[in-house]
């Protein structure tokens, strides 16, 4: 469980010092996503600057010069790849012919090893499942709605993505995970991040607070973009697998031998570690009757304080 969070200043209305507080703001509210690293990435004289560090954003002092029209950022809790090691850690930069781009990923990729295989996708230092959607991009040869889709299209799991282009384009691919897109016309500034709690959180107290504003929807399975002038457009993507959890069960995830595994990776994305996970399998409980109690919180926290008794081990 990670958190996106960005803006598109195309109106260049407001002061630096209203930006750097937006900032400020934006990544200490995504903090309840995530707290092992922390980046964000724009674009200045044409060329992507990422400013990345592994720790939390509270921490950090993101400097950024106040004429940039689109920045992303991200706050991370670690799946895979140790967040220590500050190569592991959000936003990725990527190469193509046409233009280079940085990339963001709130969720998890269940496929990502099996993606690495089939495409061939060259061996790097990098060990966290999101390099393998800035590696398919490279691959593809260009960063748009057609090698986004693509992308989108072969990864397996939850995710929203956010790709900055050195055109100073931004996409957004959403499948099953939140994202929260805003419109402040009149102060010329698009606002984004994770949930709508964190953009609460964020611009409470601020000059946004006060100012009429567009709900942008993005709908599962739909990327938009939005350029350094404020045009929005829009595109979707097809997956040829099913949704995970709360869905309709991923087929791909669902086939794999190693699916308790999964299992206690998605736990972990909600605060439920690997050992309590073992503990409901050591109760009986199959793989199908944990999957759902990942839909149903109340349920999960029963089972699990009955499995904690009868185990003997107390909360």
């Amino acid at each position: 469980m990670c958190a996106l969070y960005g803006f598109i200043n195309y109106g260049k209305i407001l002061s630096k010092k209203e930006l750097k507080k937006l900032v400020r703001n934006l990544s200490i509210a995504s903090e309840l996503r995530g707290t092992d690293a922390s980046g964000v990435a724009y674009v200045r004289n044409g060329k992507i600057v990422i400013y990345k560090k592994p720790q939390p954003s509270h921490e950090v002092n993101f400097y950024f010069p106040s004429d940039i029209t689109i920045l992303t950022g991200h706050t991370r809790m670690a799946t895979h790849g140790d967040a220590r090691n500050n190569y592991n850690n959000h936003p990725f930069v990527g190469h193509t012919a046409e233009s280079d781009f940085a990339l963001c990923h709130n969720g998890v990729l269940f496929n990502y090893e099996q993606v690495q295989k089939q495409e061939q996708l060259p061996k790097t230092k990098i060990k966290t499942d999101s390099y393998t959607a800035v590696q398919l991009i490279e691959k593809y040869g260009k960063a748009d709605f057609e090698t986004i889709g693509k992308m989108s299209d072969q990864v397996n799991g939850l995710f929203v993505f956010t790709v900055l282009t050195s055109e100073e384009k931004l996409y957004i691919s959403k499948w099953n995970n939140p994202i929260c897109l805003l419109h402040f016309q009149k102060l010329g500034i698009y606002v984004y991040t994770s949930t709508k709690e964190i953009m609460q959180m964020a611009l409470r107290g601020t000059i946004f607070e006060k100012q009429t504003v567009d709900v942008i929807p993005v709908s599962e399975g739909e990327m938009v973009s939005i350029d350094k002038n404020g045009i929005i457009e829009r595109s979707r993507f097809t997956p040829e697998y099913d949704d995970f959890f709360g869905y309709c069960g991923c087929r791909a995830f669902r086939e794999t031998e190693d699916y308790d595994s999964y299992l206690c990776e998605y736990g972990n994305m909600f605060g439920v570690s690997n050992e309590e996970i073992m503990m409901l399998y050591e109760m009986g409980y199959e793989d199908e009757d944990i999957e759902l109690m990942m839909m149903d919180h109340d349920m999960l926290r029963d089972c699990l304080n009955e499995a904690k008794e009868c185990i003997g081990v107390y909360m």
